[in-house]
């Protein structure tokens, strides 16, 4: 697996994580991030910071 590969791979793992905490599967959760971090940890920070400014941008847009 190239690491480009490897990098969109722990982005999907985070991602899919994300969908289990918002079931409330905290454990499959978890064992999806670390398998992410494994994979390539800078893929699953990368999709963490990305949700981040799209957060901000959001909030930015909301007026007062």
């Amino acid at each position: 697996m190239s690491a480009t590969d490897k990098h969109e791979e722990a982005r999907n793992l985070t991602e899919k994580a994300l969908d289990q905490l918002e079931l409330g599967n905290e454990s499959q959760a978890e064992t999806l991030i670390e398998k992410a971090k494994k994979l390539d940890p800078s893929g699953a920070a990368e999709l963490v910071a990305d949700l981040d400014e799209d957060a901000a941008t959001a909030k930015a847009r909301v007026p007062n």
